[in-house]
């Protein structure tokens, strides 16, 4: 089974219970099969936990995701001493076969039908700078779970998403500095860019391959390994991008939009708008103020 706990973009975890501990003597994990996840922070000492066949050492200011499911159990290992939060709880779904594997890129960040419907796996165990201030964010977070109020849990829930995200990008951050970057995200980031510069003009892979050096048949599929989209995708959802930009800030009609982007008319630009956005330029417009 694979060990990871995911999260996705359009759901939020339910909290069960949550609570700190500490102990005086050497300690035993539980021995449990349990029907939810679990988050481990160690604030002070060492903890030794087992899932399955694998072994961790939870050390001071580290995390651990146990996942749903699988054996957790341990020896007489955790320090005396060791000091910890714990938050048990569900994760949003089980069945993500409607899911995409990779988050929307982050230069694509207008809403669109699917947007949302993406899982992400949390860093299984690690450290980084945002762990040290996760202390805090734990004892007000059990504090609060420990005074009943009407939607405490689902107010309780929402905010304990909010920091597992902080600590998913912290994590991922802290990962890429700490580590060499891979040739892939290279080359993700530096097809990015060209994109970027060319979003009034249709995509020509002969000028991107030219652009990169790197043969096209490479860069698409590295591209689509990193991102789940192909090239002609991102740069399609880019130009829209821009379009909505324009939309929303300028007074400019469908048509002088179309043509900025280098669309070959109206109607094949309002066709593919229609096909990303899930409806035509006109009716999107007519949802929101347009600033003047």
């Amino acid at each position: 089974m694979d060990p990871f706990v995911y999260l996705t973009g359009d759901r939020f975890p339910m909290i069960r219970d949550m609570g700190w501990n500490q102990v005086d003597e050497v300690y035993t994990h539980h021995d449990r099969l349990l029907d939810f996840d679990v988050f481990v922070f160690v604030t002070k000492g060492s903890m030794q936990v087992i899932e399955g066949t694998t072994e961790y050492i939870i050390n001071e200011k580290e995390h651990l995701f146990l996942k749903r499911g699988l054996h957790h159990w341990g020896r007489p290992e955790t320090v005396p001493g060791t000091a910890w939060y714990w938050v048990h709880f569900n994760a949003p779904v089980h069945d993500y076969s409607s899911y995409k594997e990779h988050s929307p890129l982050p230069e694509i960040d207008f809403f669109y039908p699917d947007h949302y419907a993406y899982r992400f796996p949390m860093p299984k165990h690690g450290t980084s700078p945002f762990h040290r201030t996760l202390e805090n964010r734990l004892q007000m977070l059990v504090e609060d779970f420990q005074k009943p109020k009407e939607h405490g849990m689902v107010q309780l829930s929402i905010q304990v998403y909010q920091l597992f995200l902080e600590l998913h990008k912290s994590t991922k951050e802290y990962n890429r500095a700490t580590k060499s970057v891979g040739k892939g995200a290279t080359v993700t980031g530096r097809v990015m860019t060209f994109l970027k510069q060319h979003t009034d003009e249709d995509f020509d892979s002969t000028k991107l391959s030219s652009h990169l050096n790197l043969n096209y048949s490479y860069v698409s599929a590295t591209f689509k390994t990193q991102t789940g989209l192909s090239i002609i995708e991102a740069h399609t959802k880019l130009r829209i991008n821009k379009a909505i930009d324009w939309m929303r800030n300028t007074s400019l009609n469908v048509s002088e939009i179309s043509e900025r982007l280098g669309y070959k008319n109206p109607y094949y630009f309002s066709r593919v708008f229609k096909k990303v956005i899930g409806e035509s330029p006109s009716s999107y417009m007519s949802n929101f103020y347009r600033n003047k």
